[in-house]
């Protein structure tokens, strides 16, 4: 792995930290857009909040964008609360804007 592609996978895991937290904190992915972040997750936009997470790994994906695995602490609209590993794929476009998808077939343990 090049300088370049660890530099990109310790951003990768920054980016999803930011975007992470501000869900944490009650936000909306709408308002990621101000610091150039687009955020895809189903629970948040469902209105899950975000109780806590914790980052497990990152790593460098041919022909995608980084990686990263996450476990989230939710709690639903009803107050169960539940935890669930997910994958974020980055795509860094440059220092224009950064675009985070969930990965929908990454099942966690």
């Amino acid at each position: 792995m090049g300088c370049g592609a660890k530099a990109n996978l310790e951003q990768a895991k920054e980016v999803v930290k930011i975007a992470l937290e501000q869900w944490k904190a009650g936000g909306s992915p709408q308002q990621l857009a101000d610091q150039a972040l687009e955020m895809a997750d189903p629970d948040w936009k469902a209105g899950y909040r975000l109780l806590d997470y914790e980052l497990k790994n990152a790593s460098i994906q041919p022909q995608q964008g980084p990686r990263v695995v996450v476990v989230l602490n939710l709690q639903n609209r009803a107050g169960k609360k539940m935890s669930k590993e997910v994958a974020y794929e980055v795509l860094l476009n440059g220092k224009d804007k950064v675009r985070i998808g969930r990965d929908a077939f990454h099942i966690g343990p």
